[in-house]
């Protein structure tokens, strides 16, 4: 099965906001293809090396490089709890949906491998874990601990946010603040309610890992109606160079 993602970079000398600067689409486990995005314009951008060409399109026969060396080695026992954080069975060995779940984020760069929503029986689907727990207060982080497997969380969006206008903060129970939507996901909601109602967009907590640091600690899955015309992710910086 055909799987795509997308490799997003922060701006951590401006504006630390995030821009989709690269696809990767697996079309089987021995073809892969890479290709620059239009958000790897941006002006502090700097290519990867051996891959300077924003035009080209990229292939190998096994994973690049820049995601293979983003991935938990087998031997650390991290290996199998990242998976299980995840929601996914360790035997699978799909690391790249391990990638996209996780970020594969690392302390030495500034970039993020994100999924793509997918459309399930005209349903649009994506999990991710919940973002800027660290910026909770500590009552917020201690009402944390109230949420709990199956729980739908609400949303409202923080119109006093002066960095990014589209940030998004997740709740339990209409007021609790549990944290934020990833912001890569943010447009597509804004998006998807210009076609359904606000009770259409469900977020529902699929794992609570009281165990894993804070950026894993939340899963969940947001499912809301497919309109006929949406498309996810259609944001310009999106588009293939």
């Amino acid at each position: 099965m055909m799987k795509n993602v997308f490799v997003l970079w922060q701006d951590s000398a401006d504006t630390r906001m995030w821009y989709p600067v690269a696809k990767l689409t697996q079309k089987s486990d021995l073809e892969y293809v890479f290709k620059y995005t239009k958000g790897s314009d941006h002006k502090n951008f700097t290519y990867f090396p051996s891959m300077e060409n924003k035009l080209e399109e990229y292939k190998s026969d096994k994973l690049f490089a820049f995601f293979k060396n983003r991935l938990i080695p087998e031997s650390r026992p991290e290996h199998d709890s990242m998976f299980e954080w995840s929601g996914l069975s360790a035997n699978s060995k799909d690391y790249l949906e391990l990638l996209a779940i996780s970020g594969g984020e690392k302390k030495t760069d500034h970039f993020r491998i994100v999924n793509v929503p997918q459309k399930v029986n005209d349903f649009y689907r994506v999990k991710f874990f919940i973002s800027s727990i660290n910026y909770l207060t500590s009552n917020e982080k201690q009402s944390l601990k109230q949420v709990n497997i199956g729980d739908e969380l609400n949303y409202q969006f923080d119109n006093v946010n002066t960095i990014d206008a589209d940030a998004t903060i997740l709740l339990k129970d209409e007021q609790i603040k549990v944290g934020y939507l990833p912001h890569y996901l943010c447009k597509d909601l804004k998006n998807l309610l210009n076609f359904i109602d606000r009770d259409k967009v469900k977020f529902t907590v699929l794992k609570v890992n009281s165990d894993a640091p804070v950026q894993f600690r939340v899963l969940c899955e947001m499912n809301a109606v497919w309109p006929d015309s949406f498309q996810p992710f259609s944001d310009d910086d999106f588009r293939i160079l």
